[in-house]
C-alpha cells in the first residue's frame, strides 16, 4: 500500500519530503499540509505530529488528591488553546488507512521517541514501526537515516512514559495540596504550582536568599602602588592581599605613601598555551549565549531548535562535547567558507592537511556535539543570526591552534614591603581570532630586568567589604541544576521559565518573591520530602535505568505512588498551618501590587499579569464593571510608589539603583523623574 513517515514539526516534514524526492507533492487537509511522493515505486506520505499530540489526564475528573488514575488523551481535550492539534490527529488517522508501513522520524531523544510512538499507537492505531535516526536535517543525513532504518527504542518509550506519569503524579498532587490549603485558610481559590524538579529548584534559590540575608560583611583594606615603566602604568598590589586590621593597613600606608621608587626583586616570563574550547553541548551553549548574547536558556533553546529545524545546525538537545569524523569536518568547513563572515577563518583551517577538533569530556550516545551543517542561511531573524554565528565560530575554533600568551610575573620592593603584579599579552591569538567572545585583558609588557628601579607614581589605600554569594541568573541556575543532577538537558530551561511564570522568582539576578519563599518555608517545615533533592535525584536515576532496561517502569511508578501517598498524608495533617502561611504571602503580594486609586471608580489600581498572555499591566480591581487599564513594560523591576504625577495619576518606580526612574502610569502622559537612592 504505502508508507507514512511521522515527523515532529511541519518544517521537518517538508525537509524530509524534499530530501527523499524532488518531485514530491504538497497536499492539504483543511489547514494542515502533508507531502506525497514516490520512492522506488512506493507511495510515501510525510506528515507532522506538530509536537506532542497527546497528554496525560485524570481518568475521572475531580479535585481530590492524591490521585494516580491517569490516561493518555488528545491534547485538545486537555489544554485550552490546543484546538489546532485536532486537525493533525485527524490527518494522521486518515493517512494511516492508506498505508501498511510506518516510520517514526521525530527528534531522536526521550521526548521525541514517546511523541512519535504516541502518535503511532493512538492516532494511527498501530504498534509496529521503523525509526529514522538523524542528528541533522541535511539531505545527506536524511537519506542515510532512511536507508539505515532502525527499530523503535521501546525502552526509551517506556522511560519517557514513566517520566511523564511521575511528573504528573508529583505536579498535580502537590499543586492540589497547596491550592487546597490556601482555599481552606482564606476561602479563596488561588492556584499554586509545585513539581518534582521545580520545587527543589526553587529551594536552591531560597537557600541562596538566606545565605545572602545572613551574610555579615567584613571590612578589609587593600594597599596598591601605581608604577611607571617605559611609559606604561602598572598597578601592583601588596603581597599580603586583603589586610584585615585597619591599624596595620593605615600604618603601612603612612610609611609608604611618599615612596618614590620600587626595585624589581623577582621576575619571571613564561609562555602559556590556552587550548581551544570544546564544541558546544546544550548546557555550555546556554551559558555562552546568556553571557555574550543575553539570551535566557529558554530563548537559546528555542532559537537553537529553529536553526535545527531549518537545517542549519545539528540537534541541539545533546549532552555531547564530541565531534565524530563521520559528520565530515572538511566538507562543513568548505561550505562555511562561502560565507564572507567566516571565509577567512575557514580558509585558514582548510590549508591544514588534517583537521582534528578539540574534544570535550561529555558524551551522549544519541547525538554528537552541536555543529553547523554547512547549509547557508539566507536571512535569519536577529536572535537566530547571533546564535548561529556563536555556534559556527565555536565549531571553527575547535580546529584552531592554541592561543599563546606571554605572562610576566614580578615582585617589587617598596621601602621594604613586597608588592606583586602580573601582566599578560597575546603572542599568537590562535583560536581566539576566530572566537572573539570573552577576550582576555591585554597589557603592554615593559622590558624589565631584575634590579631595575621603577618610579612610584602613588600609593593608595582602599577600603572594601567581603561580598555575599552571588545571586543565580537563569544560565547559572540551569548549570547548577545540571551539576546537582536535577532535571534533564531538555527540561531545565523550562523549569526556570516556569518559576518566573508562577511569579515565584523575579529579576535577571534572581530574587525569590514572598510567595516563592512562603511555599518553600511551609513545605520544608511540614513536608520536607517535597523539596528534597535526594528524593528527586533517586527517582531521576531510576528513570535513567528504565531507559537502559535495568529498572521496571511499573515498579518505579509504584514506589513513586507510595512515596507521594505518605507525603500527602503528612501534608494534610498540617493543612491549616501551610494554608495560613501561604495566605499571608498572597495578601502581602496583593498589597504590594496596589499602585493607587482608579480615576474612574475610586477602586484600587494594581499590577496584574494576564493569565492568557502572561503580560503584565495595571488594571482596576473592579473589572469587569470597570475596565480602566494601563500598559506596562514587560521587562525590568516595577514597584508602586507614594508619589502622584502632575496629571493626578499614580507614579511607579522602574528599574533599580542608579537607573531607577519614577514614571506616570499613563504612557501618554510620559512624565518621568530621576529617582534618588536604591529600590
Amino acid at each position: 500500500m504505502g508508507t507514512l513517515i511521522i515527523t515532529e514539526k511541519p518544517k521537518v516534514s517538508r525537509r524530509i519530503a524534499y530530501a527523499l524526492s524532488d518531485s514530491c507533492r504538497t497536499r492539504r487537509v483543511g489547514r494542515v499540509s502533508y507531502y506525497e511522493l514516490r520512492v522506488n515505486g512506493e507511495t510515501i506520505y510525510v506528515a507532522s505530529a506538530a509536537g506532542h499530540l497527546y497528554s496525560l489526564r485524570e481518568k475521572k475528573s475531580s479535585r481530590s488528591y492524591p490521585v494516580f488514575d491517569v490516561e493518555w488523551a488528545p491534547l485538545y481535550e486537555i489544554e485550552k488553546g490546543k484546538g489546532y492539534t485536532r486537525a493533525y490527529i485527524r490527518l494522521l488517522e486518515e493517512l494511516s488507512k492508506k498505508v501498511d508501513r510506518f516510520i517514526i522520524a521525530t527528534d531522536y531523544d526521550i521526548e521525541g521517541e514517546l511523541l512519535g510512538y504516541n502518535a503511532l499507537r493512538f492516532a494511527c492505531s498501530a504498534t509496529s514501526a521503523r525509526r529514522m535516526r538523524f542528528s541533522a536535517l541535511t539531505r545527506v543525513d536524511i537519506l542515510r537515516a532512511y536507508r539505515d532504518l532502525a527499530e523503535v527504542d521501546l525502552l526509551l518509550v517506556k522511560a519517557g512514559e514513566a517520566r511523564h506519569i511521575m511528573d504528573w503524579y508529583w505536579g498535580i498532587n502537590t499543586s492540589r495540596a497547596l491550592t487546597d490549603a490556601v482555599k481552606k485558610s482564606s476561602k479563596r481559590f488561588i492556584t499554586f504550582s509545585a513539581g518534582r524538579v521545580q520545587t527543589p529548584a526553587l529551594a536552591i534559590l531560597v537557600q541562596r536568599e538566606r545565605e545572602i540575608a545572613s551574610f555579615k560583611p567584613e571590612k578589609f583594606w587593600v594597599l596598591s602602588a601605581s608604577l611607571l615603566a617605559e611609559r606604561s602604568r602598572i598597578k601592583a598590589a601588596h603581597a599580603e592581599g586583603r589586610i584585615k586590621e585597619r591599624s596595620r593597613a593605615e600604618a603601612l600606608y603612612s610609611r609608604l605613601k611618599d615612596a618614590k621608587e620600587a626595585r624589581v626583586m623577582k621576575l619571571e616570563r613564561r609562555e602559556v598555551e590556552q587550548r581551544p574550547p570544546p564544541p558546544f553541548d546544550l548546557g555550555t551553549l546556554q551559558g555562552e549565549a546568556y553571557r555574550h548574547l543575553r539570551l535566557s536558556p529558554k530563548q537559546c533553546q528555542d532559537l537553537a531548535q529553529n536553526l535545527y529545524e531549518s537545517g542549519y545546525i545539528s540537534y541541539p538537545r545533546t549532552s555531547s562535547q564530541k565531534l565524530p569524523p563521520t559528520i565530515g569536518y572538511r566538507r562543513i568547513i568548505q561550505e562555511l567558507a562561502a560565507n564572507p563572515d567566516f571565509r577567512e577563518a575557514a580558509e585558514g583551517l582548510l590549508k591544514r592537511e588534517k583537521l582534528r577538533p578539540r574534544q570535550g569530556g561529555k558524551d551522549d550516545p544519541a547525538h554528537p556535539a552541536i555543529y553547523p551543517t554547512g547549509a547557508m542561511p539566507k536571512k535569519l531573524p536577529a536572535g537566530e543570526a547571533k546564535l548561529y554565528e556563536l555556534i559556527v565560530r565555536r565549531f571553527l575554533a575547535c580546529f584552531a591552534e592554541p592561543c599563546r600568551r606571554l605572562v610576566l610575573d614580578a615582585e617589587v620592593d617598596i621601602e621594604g614591603e613586597s608588592f606583586r603584579f602580573t601582566l599578560q599579552s597575546t603572542l599568537e591569538p590562535g583560536w581566539r581570532s576566530i572566537y572573539p567572545y570573552g577576550r582576555p585583558e591585554e597589557h603592554r609588557l615593559p622590558e624589565l630586568e631584575r634590579g631595575d628601579a621603577l618610579k612610584v607614581e602613588r600609593v593608595a589605600l582602599e577600603e572594601g567589604e567581603t561580598e555575599p554569594p552571588r545571586r543565580y541568573n537563569p544560565a547559572t541556575l540551569v548549570a547548577e541544576l545540571e551539576r546537582r543532577g536535577l532535571g534533564t538537558k531538555a527540561t531545565r530551561a523550562d523549569i526556570v521559565d516556569t518559576l518566573y511564570r508562577r511569579e515565584y522568582i523575579t529579576g535577571v539576578q534572581i530574587r525569590v518573591t514572598p510567595i516563592g519563599m512562603s511555599v518553600i518555608e511551609a513545605l520544608e517545615k511540614h513536608v520536607p520530602e517535597i523539596i528534597s533533592e535526594e528524593l528527586t535525584r533517586r527517582f531521576e536515576e531510576k528513570l535513567e535505568k528504565i531507559q537502559s532496561g535495568e529498572e521496571d517502569p511499573e515498579k518505579t511508578l509504584a514506589e513513586a505512588r507510595a512515596e507521594l501517598e505518605r507525603i500527602i498524608e503528612e501534608f494534610k495533617k498540617h493543612l491549616s498551618e501551610i494554608g495560613s502561611r501561604l495566605s499571608d504571602a498572597v495578601e502581602t503580594k496583593r498589597s504590594s501590587e496596589v499602585v493607587g486609586e482608579c480615576p474612574e471608580c475610586g477602586g484600587k489600581l494594581r499590577i496584574v499579569r494576564s493569565r492568557k498572555t502572561g503580560k503584565r499591566f495595571i488594571g482596576c480591581e473592579g473589572y469587569p464593571q470597570c475596565s480602566v487599564s494601563f500598559p506596562l513594560l514587560q521587562r525590568g523591576r516595577i514597584e508602586p510608589t507614594d508619589r502622584k504625577c502632575e496629571c493626578g495619576l499614580p507614579m511607579i518606580s522602574i528599574g533599580t539603583g542608579k537607573n531607577r526612574t519614577l514614571r506616570c502610569i499613563d504612557i501618554k502622559c510620559g512624565k518621568r523623574i530621576k529617582a534618588a537612592g536604591k529600590a
